[in-house]
């Protein structure tokens, strides 16, 4: 019985120095810790890569911003430029009534001008 009780504890003992070769088959490569260094490298890598993230995101954010401003001004702008094209279309027509001949002599007589020889412009506009 004390053979086989040996037996057993030197099959234990075997199988505890073989362990790390099992784990080394079964991952596909050999359990190590890995080093401080290993640790700060990639905390600082990912660290790093969120930076650029974030700041790639803001970046486009803000030419979004931008992009939206410009939109917002160009629309003020049309219309600024469609109000300004309506003043200025009544503005001509005031215009073209006031170059009429048969008014500005109406104005003329008003005033007390006269021709030496009197002419008579017929009216174009019913009155």
């Amino acid at each position: 019985m004390a053979a086989v009780q040996e037996q057993i504890r030197a099959t234990r003992a075997g199988a505890l120095a073989k362990a790390p070769q099992i784990r080394e088959r079964q991952h596909g490569r050999p359990e190590t810790k890995q080093s401080k260094v290993g640790v700060w490298a990639n905390g600082i890598s990912l660290a790093v890569c969120c930076l650029l993230a974030f700041a790639a995101v803001w970046m486009v954010a803000s030419k979004g911003a931008e992009v939206y401003a410009l939109n917002q001004k160009n629309v003020q702008l049309q219309t600024e430029i469609q109000q300004q094209q309506a003043i200025n279309a009544t503005l001509s027509t005031q215009v073209d009534e006031l170059k009429q001949p048969s008014r500005i002599l109406e104005e003329a007589n008003k005033l007390g001008m006269q021709y030496k020889t009197p002419i008579e412009i017929p009216s174009t506009h019913a009155e």
